[in-house]
């Protein structure tokens, strides 16, 4: 059957209006044939959220590579825990508030960072407990009842179990008594928990999103696929440590053989060092099942790049694979991770999370009469969140490039003890006794 040319020639016919008439990515040549258009994306990444949270959890606790991506980002937004920084003028006061709100959150950080990179959000729900403090406690994404959408008039609406007023202000939030799954759980009338008391931590990817998607959303095809070809390859390993061997006889006979029939066929043991005499006319074939595993092995690195490169990580963070790094090339893509990892550790853990918080934890306080002598007013104090500190990659160039900046004035002592991730008051302390602890031993 002769090749049909005219489909060929059709397909690469010359656009009718030239090119720089329009803009490709709106054409409608046959190249876009079957490409993928998001209509509507706000609908799109809300019908998708609850499939893309499962998935994401699945690919989570079954794939290595989906445990290292939200373990990476886990680490890289949450490290050893932030530093609370109350602007107080009284030390005494500022030490204790730092103390008593990060007791209150370092309980959190890892299982909300681990929920808002695997489901794509996190709800904190901020309960007044029975002494009168505040606990603040983390609502299961799918425990917001999704399926409540309904018009509630006047320009008023609840979207997913999200309810906003004419203006487009989040005024509550409809969750079930239980989360989907929880022992004992029942689906009766959700409850009604107004927004001041609640938290919703999330990427907005579009302006009017309503609801989270997980991070991991454009790999989880890829990682399926991956998992499934690491698999398949780990079979094909299995079955090249069996070397099968084939005789061929003129006739088809079997004489001269010993062996166990099985039908038609003799199977023929191989015995370390057997020597055998075969009959004229016989031919002996192996199998070769071994081969293309390093045309594999490559190809799965690069699905490998193309997830982390879908994830915002490095092809050595996702892997732990540092063959092919070397200082230069690992430091650029380290720096490239790092940027992106503190505007997200500013807009969503601080922004969403941090201030609002703490917030409403010094309004609890002194509703609730906790507030210790002297710390009343605190709340027109400002307060600084300090991210946690970067491993060094090259010490010794960048503590001389930070002394250098502090002495040209480019850069403050805090500034640059608060990128370590240390809090300068604790380390002038720290030096203060160690000058004491030096002059003691020289007057000794």
């Amino acid at each position: 059957m002769a090749f049909p040319f005219g489909i060929l020639a059709n397909f690469f016919r010359p656009d009718p209006v030239p090119h720089k008439r329009r803009i490709e990515a709106s054409a409608s040549r046959p190249r876009w044939q079957g490409a993928g258009h998001l209509h509507a994306p706000q609908q799109s990444t809300l019908a998708a959220r609850a499939a893309a949270q499962q998935r994401a959890a699945a690919a989570y606790l079954n794939t290595p590579q989906g445990n290292r991506i939200v373990g990476s980002w886990v680490a890289a937004l949450i490290g050893k825990g932030w530093q609370c920084r109350p602007q107080h003028p009284d030390a005494a006061i500022r030490h204790d508030l730092a103390d008593a709100f990060e007791a209150l959150t370092r309980p959190l950080m890892m299982t909300l960072a681990r929920a808002l990179i695997r489901d794509g959000e996190v709800f904190v729900h901020l309960r007044i407990g029975a002494v009168g403090d505040l606990c603040p406690k983390l609502i299961p994404a799918d425990q917001i009842d999704a399926s409540l959408t309904r018009d509630l008039g006047n320009g008023a609406r609840i979207i997913a179990g999200i309810e906003f007023d004419a203006d487009d202000e989040v005024t509550a939030y409809h969750i079930l008594r239980e989360a989907p799954g929880a022992a004992f759980a029942s689906y009766g009338d959700t409850l009604r928990i107004p927004a001041v008391d609640m938290l919703h931590i999330y990427d907005r990817l579009f302006p009017g999103q309503v609801r989270g998607l997980s991070w991991l959303a454009p790999v989880l095809l890829k990682l399926r696929d991956r998992d499934e070809a690491s698999d398949a390859l780990l079979m094909q390993l299995k079955t090249a440590s069996l070397l099968t061997g084939f005789i061929k006889t003129m006739d088809g006979s079997t004489d001269g053989y010993a062996g166990d029939v099985s039908g038609n066929a003799l199977n023929v043991a191989l015995e370390p060092g057997a020597m055998r005499i075969l009959p004229g006319g016989t031919d002996v074939t192996f199998s070769q099942p071994g081969q293309g595993l390093t045309q594999a092995i490559e190809f799965l690195r690069a699905q490998d790049r193309e997830i982390a490169a879908g994830v915002g990580m490095t092809f050595e963070q996702l892997t732990g694979d540092l063959g092919e790094a070397n200082y230069s090339s690992a430091r650029v893509g380290l720096l490239d991770f790092r940027r992106r990892a503190e505007m997200l550790q500013i807009n969503l853990i601080e922004m969403q999370f941090l201030r609002p918080l703490w917030l409403r934890w010094l309004a609890v306080r002194e509703m609730a009469g906790m507030t210790p002598a002297g710390e009343a007013g605190v709340s027109s104090f400002p307060v600084r969140f300090v991210p946690p500190g970067w491993q060094w990659v090259d010490p010794r160039n960048e503590v001389e490039a930070d002394v250098a900046a502090i002495a040209a004035g480019l850069k403050s002592r805090e500034e640059v003890v608060a990128g370590r991730g240390r809090d300068i008051d604790e380390l002038d302390a720290e030096r203060a006794r160690d000058a004491a602890r030096a002059d003691r031993k020289d007057q000794k």
